[in-house]
């Protein structure tokens, strides 16, 4: 079974824009296939590769040697040996007679649905190959609204700003609490590594899910945030309210988010909070920030 153009001649010089799995068999391989389909994903761009025949398709020259001298050389040129490992495992799946499956993939959002389908059958080694490096794309935690605030603590305090950046889109909007914004999702990683992400720990509150759409819902997350060093000093004040509020919706299976704002409960207001009635109301409560 074949999906793209399976010509002799098409070789696959590099994987580039690809996102790569191995399934073990034909049935599995085509649950992908009619998976890739449905999700908008053109034949043209899914390649399976399985057997001696597609082996080849690797190499202009027929030579499995080949395909690999010539990763070889730009592997060492650029010193990345952990991409070699990965494409030499495929050639290696390729021979042993299982089926490496291959979808162009050029924006992320495509990435995470292709690589999410993979994974839901059961396929092994999943990654995407860029122009000059490989990313592995693991199963990824299932999201749902519910436990977006959830999975973005658990991230803070294991001081993960990987972890946490995943669970927003590529071209995700976030406004800390002081009004700073960072505009991409790697501009959200950078601003969580470098900033107060390993002083404190957040604790989830009561959360509100309001779904706008089947796919889009927003998301309104009371936290406690703690500093993990003893309070007293000024810079070093005790636990405090925030509620942060995220705007998601669905990718593939999962959920990521398109903008989130964290916003500071001031003490002596009577803040807008979620109250035990599942509504958003005005409550004073007692201030829960050390004086």
């Amino acid at each position: 079974m074949k999906a793209g153009s399976t010509d002799r001649r098409d070789f696959i010089r590099y994987p580039t824009n690809r996102v790569v799995g191995t399934v073990a068999d034909a049935a599995k391989t085509g649950e992908v296939v009619d998976a890739l389909l449905r999700a908008g994903f053109s034949r043209e761009d899914i390649d399976i590769l399985h057997g001696e025949e597609d082996l080849h398709r690797l190499d202009p020259t027929g030579a499995e040697h080949g395909f690999l001298a010539q990763f070889h050389r730009t592997l060492i040129s650029t010193l990345d040996l952990e991409e070699f490992r990965h494409l030499k495992h495929h050639v290696e799946d390729v021979r042993a007679g299982r089926y490496v499956i291959m979808i162009l993939t050029k924006r992320r959002l495509l990435r995470v649905v292709a690589a999410d389908i993979l994974h839901q059958h059961g396929a092994e080694f999943v990654g995407f190959y860029g122009r000059w490096a490989c990313e592995e794309l693991p199963a990824a935690p299932q999201t749902t609204p519910e436990n977006i605030p959830a999975l973005f603590a658990r991230a803070w305090n294991a001081r993960d700003a990987n972890a946490l950046a995943a669970l927003f889109e590529d071209d995700a909007e976030f406004v800390n609490v002081t009004g700073l914004c960072w505009h991409d999702r790697e501009s959200i990683r950078r601003g969580h590594a470098s900033g107060d992400f390993d002083k404190s720990t957040l604790t989830t509150g009561h959360t509100k899910v309001k779904l706008l759409s089947p796919d889009v819902a927003v998301v309104y997350s009371q936290m406690t945030v703690s500093c993990d060093e003893p309070a007293g000093a000024a810079e070093h004040p005790g636990p405090h309210t925030t509620i942060v509020s995220f705007v998601v919706h669905r990718t593939g299976s999962r959920w990521l988010c398109a903008m989130a704002h964290n916003t500071d409960v001031l003490p002596t207001a009577a803040p807008s909070v979620l109250d035990a009635a599942d509504a958003i109301g005005l409550t004073g409560y007692p201030s829960d920030r050390a004086s």
